[in-house]
């Protein structure tokens, strides 16, 4: 009996070792394989021709990256509106190379016609805006700005206007065109007729840098203004004009 019970042991424990060997191989292929998953999903995360790292590896480049640089959107909003009560407008565009937002509030008979659109392919942003206003009979307050975050290496320009008036008849204009740091257009038109305050003011830079002009008249009044950034030649570019 004891002679045959060693025998019934001994292929027990054959087997057994085997089994624990066969589990570790396994397992070490379960580990390869999750890791090879968690880096592929590493990778996704960062998106095509885009740089990056895995632990132990030296860096890697995700491919497809003329494919990214020319993927975009395009958004185009027009409205018309005409007629008499209480008036809130406000809206805002945020990109990298674009920035703008604006809010319009008051009460009394406006006809208003606006066209906002954007056009986004890769890095490259073009935006553009017009409104044609008739108000009167109340009491209209604005304020909006709109930013080219990249101008001249990413010193930034900008234009903001503010206004609280009884009375307009306006028109304005804005285009914007931003490809990177060294290409970049801002060019912003207005005419308008009012009674009650309005300001427009400019700026290119920030801090001590800062180039800034500004222009605040308050009565009745006739303005045309014009305002310009280009930095897309060797000489950038700035121009004002009422």
């Amino acid at each position: 009996m004891e002679q045959k019970f060693n025998y019934l042991v001994s292929p027990s424990l054959c087997t057994v070792k085997w089994n624990l060997l066969g589990i570790s191989v396994m397992a070490a292929m379960f580990l390869a394989m999750a890791a090879v998953l968690f880096f592929s999903a590493e990778a996704a995360d960062y998106g095509p021709g885009v740089y990056y790292l895995a632990p132990g590896y030296p860096l890697k480049y995700c491919p497809n990256e003329r494919l990214y640089a020319e993927k975009g959107f395009f958004f185009d909003e027009q409205s018309s509106v005409s007629g008499r009560g209480e008036i809130s407008i406000k809206g805002k565009f945020k990109d990298r190379g674009v920035d703008s937002k604006g809010w319009m509030k008051g009460y009394g008979s406006i006809n208003l016609e606006s066209l906002r659109s954007m056009d986004k392919v890769g890095r490259k942003v073009d935006f553009s805006s017009q409104s044609d206003l008739v108000f009167a009979g109340g009491l209209l307050k604005n304020s909006k700005t709109t930013k080219l975050p990249l101008f001249e290496k990413g010193i930034g320009a900008s234009v903001t206007e503010r206004f609280n008036l009884s009375h307009v008849d306006k028109s304005e204009s804005s285009i914007i065109r931003s490809a990177n740091r060294f290409n970049n257009t801002m060019l912003y038109s207005t005419e308008l007729a009012f009674e009650g305050l309005w300001n427009i003011k400019n700026m290119r830079g920030w801090s001590i840098n800062m180039n800034k002009s500004e222009q605040i008249y308050s009565g009745s009044f006739q303005a045309q203004k014009k305002i310009e950034f280009d930095d897309s030649s060797q000489s950038p570019k700035y121009f004002s004009s009422s």
